[in-house]
């Protein structure tokens, strides 16, 4: 008997609660999240790479992206090169097979991940050095294999048919071919006959 006198006093306090809000007013917004943005320490190598550190030492982590600002082009009938590029960095390097690096990356907790303008990593703080290495390693000497091409190939493929049907992915085409022109390196967007134009060699050129 004591259960379902609980029950009930606490079914009537909700709704006694809920009859004392009005859902017709809008709840007022709360206060905007204070958002600290220490000014990087900034210094540059003798090879003109410039580097940006900003600490925050309330977890044990430290997190590295590479960028490189590559000045937009037009790929022409090879549309998908650059990205055909950024998939194949990080399958293997010369150095390690593509299976060893995942492995180790996942032995390690870490994260790190490439594209055609860069490359992030991230890992606990005392697994940096080796996990930077990797990311280096990879970046710095790629494997590009027919095998792992074609891979890209094929799932670049596959994309491109499932999004016959994508109101979105249509979409997207049209706003940037008659937003900046099919000939403008933002106007541009893959077809199958593009990535059917790509061979490895033009990835290892790009």
């Amino acid at each position: 008997m004591k259960k379902y006198i609980i029950l009930l006093t606490i079914i009537l306090s909700a709704t006694i609660m809920n009859a004392q809000v009005d859902r017709s007013i809008q709840p007022k917004p709360g206060p905007a999240p204070t958002i600290n943005l220490e000014n990087p320490y900034t210094f540059k190598f003798k090879n003109g790479l410039e580097v940006l550190v900003v600490e925050n030492h309330k977890l044990p982590k430290i997190s590295v992206s590479l960028r490189i600002e590559n000045e937009p082009f037009t790929e022409g009938n090879k549309v998908g090169t650059a990205d055909f590029a950024g998939a194949l960095i990080g399958s293997g390097s010369k150095a390690m097979s593509k299976d060893d690096f995942n492995e180790e990356i996942d032995f390690l907790g870490a994260r790190v991940s490439f594209n055609a303008e860069g490359a992030y990593a991230s890992s606990l703080t005392k697994y940096f050095s080796k996990v930077f290495g990797l990311m280096a390693e990879a970046a710095l000497n790629p494997l590009f294999t027919q095998e792992e091409f074609d891979k890209v190939k094929t799932r670049s493929l596959d994309g491109l048919k499932s999004d016959e049907n994508s109101v979105n992915a249509i979409s997207n085409r049209l706003r940037k071919a008659v937003g900046y022109g099919k000939n403008h390196p933002y106007g541009e967007f893959k077809t199958k006959e593009t990535i059917n134009n790509i061979n490895l060699q033009d990835v290892k050129n790009y």
